[in-house]
């Protein structure tokens, strides 16, 4: 057998190769890509933020109510909850919607709600509960009343 060459032989061994392109710098535009995406960035962060501060009258309302569902008696309970829709309301900038009387309130409210949710399905007690001498409420009616206000404080669009 025959030794195995360890080597070949190229010719041109006098040819200089150039260095590795290196990855840094990169190319011109890199920087505005960058600058783009870093503002859009902070943009969306700026706009969650401003909208975060703009909700926060909506996430005391919520847990107000919260709180009213177990302490209070039906016509505090009745009165918290159209005191939160009216206070929502303003918080909006809707002070001629907030002034209005209960029931045309409710009414124009229950306009822009879905027909599950409206307060006119709640009947006569939710809008004239507050000006009547005693007033009693089951547990159901007390719950249908919170979650009907609690929805229409999430997903008001006043």
């Amino acid at each position: 057998m025959a030794p195995a060459q360890a080597t070949i032989d190229l010719p041109n061994k006098a040819y200089l190769l150039p260095q590795a392109i290196p990855m840094w710098p990169p190319a011109w535009w890199t920087w505005l890509a960058l600058a783009i995406i870093l503002m859009l960035a902070i943009g969306a962060l700026a706009f969650f933020y401003r909208r975060h501060k703009k909700r926060i009258y909506r996430r005391e309302a919520l847990s107000a109510l919260t709180t009213a569902s177990h302490e209070l008696d039906a016509k505090a309970c009745i009165l918290q909850c159209h005191e939160m829709i009216r206070r929502c309301l303003i918080s909006e900038g809707q002070h001629e919607t907030a002034a209005l009387p209960s029931s045309a309130l409710l009414e124009k409210i229950d306009q822009s709600m879905p027909k599950k949710h409206r307060f006119s399905s709640l009947g006569a007690d939710f809008v004239d509960g507050i000006y009547q001498q005693h007033i009693e409420l089951t547990a159901a009616q007390r719950a249908e009343m919170l979650k009907v206000t609690r929805y229409w404080i999430r997903k008001h669009h006043a």
